[in-house]
């Protein structure tokens, strides 16, 4: 869900829906032992698979890119210095709508920005590869966010299965309003593991049909639509439930496995 180009009414929906949110699922938030919860704490209320900027909350590119650096930290000491810079470029919104920045906006139409999220991810590791390369650290894992953002932002279905949605209410899409009321990933039920892809981009694609498999095993013969999902945990059924929070836990690991890919092809 952008934060991009959105009005001040839409933010206050947005606003009004995380403090609902709160008011109905505080004290029943759960971790799965890795995962962690955010239904009480009106600083973590997570909105959708949104990014931080103009987001009151923790956004859930924020939440996706630390579980993958913290993860690997401890194995590649440079996530540590240059997190900061990984986290920005994972908060980018460089695909869909036309951007003011001119850097920015240059890099959407390079990579086939769409409403999905772009037609080329190998061209985001092209520059991620140039700049490591050049010495250019900070910019080159800013680079390496913007391309992390690609694998997470297609573990949502509508982006996996090209259903259009935008940030205004009459186009939201309901999986990912149901998304920003709780941060609950579920790492126990992950059925796939790490191809180990040489480049990180292929995981971009991999994800997508992790997120296809998924929705089709989870709700056979229903075809997605973008006002499918129930648009609260309140009244979702457990198959959507489930769906939501291995779709939040397993793109983390998808994540964790881009980002692993990248780093070793840098070191």
């Amino acid at each position: 869900m952008r934060t991009l180009y959105i009005s001040h009414s839409y933010v206050c929906i947005r606003n009004f829906l995380a403090i609902l949110a709160l008011l109905g699922l505080a004290g029943c938030a759960g971790t799965d032992g890795q995962g962690e919860a955010n239904a009480g704490d009106p600083a973590t209320t997570e909105q959708g698979w949104d990014s931080q900027d103009g987001n009151p909350t923790h956004a859930t590119h924020s939440y996706l890119t630390e579980f993958a650096a913290d993860q690997l930290k401890a194995y590649y000491p440079e996530l540590v210095t240059y997190r900061a810079s990984l986290v920005d470029g994972a908060n980018r919104e460089i695909h869909d709508l036309p951007l003011s920045d001119p850097e920015q906006e240059a890099l959407r139409i390079e990579v086939g920005g769409n409403n999905a999220g772009c037609d080329h991810p190998e061209k985001m590791w092209a520059h991620v590869q140039t700049a490591y390369q050049a010495g250019n650290k900070s910019k080159a894992f800013w680079y390496l966010g913007i391309l992390l953002h690609y694998v997470e932002d297609i573990g949502v279905p509508a982006h996996a299965m090209h259903v259009y949605h935008q940030s205004s209410p009459s186009d939201w899409d309901h999986f990912e309003v149901m998304a920003l009321q709780r941060w609950y990933p579920s790492y126990s039920s992950i059925d796939r593991t790490d191809p180990y892809f040489a480049a990180p981009s292929d995981y971009v694609a991999f994800n997508q049909s992790w997120t296809v498999s998924d929705w089709h095993a989870t709700f056979p013969g229903v075809t997605y639509m973008r006002t499918y999902y129930s648009m609260s945990w309140w009244w979702a059924s457990s198959r959507e439930k489930t769906y939501m929070r291995n779709r939040q836990g397993r793109t983390a690991m998808a994540t964790k496995w881009a980002l692993a890919s990248a780093l070793r092809a840098m070191q």
